[in-house]
């Protein structure tokens, strides 16, 4: 069955994952000019490790990171505008080519169903 399969498993782990880096960047950019505030990110080397291993997916295993770097501001806050809005752009994009890659599996097993029936 195709929701069970490891393909669709991976392409619903993608939309997941990049829909959460979304979020989180935009969660850094809202807070661009809180004094003393911290950027964060998502770690998916437990994902990328169960995929690579051909190992089914069961969950998504993400860790938000906060990034203690020092800032060249005098307020503590270390977000970098262009960093978060390049990141923003690309999860985007990756949202929408899973998203993409979803919506044509259901178009094939749509022609499938309505062409072999007759």
């Amino acid at each position: 069955m195709f929701f069970t399969s490891n393909n669709f498993k991976m392409l619903e782990a993608g939309v997941q994952t990049s829909w959460m880096k979304q979020q989180t960047h935009t969660q850094n950019l809202a807070n661009i000019e809180t004094p003393g505030y911290k950027s964060k990110q998502l770690e998916f080397s437990t994902v990328l490790e169960q995929t690579q291993s051909g190992k089914t997916l069961s969950a998504l295993d993400v860790n938000l990171v906060t990034d203690d770097s020092l800032s060249l501001r005098p307020d503590g806050n270390n977000v970098d505008l262009e960093k978060e809005n390049l990141e923003l752009y690309k999860s985007y994009t990756q949202y929408s080519m899973f998203i993409n890659k979803v919506n044509g599996q259901f178009e094939n097993y749509n022609y499938v169903l309505n062409n072999t029936m007759k």
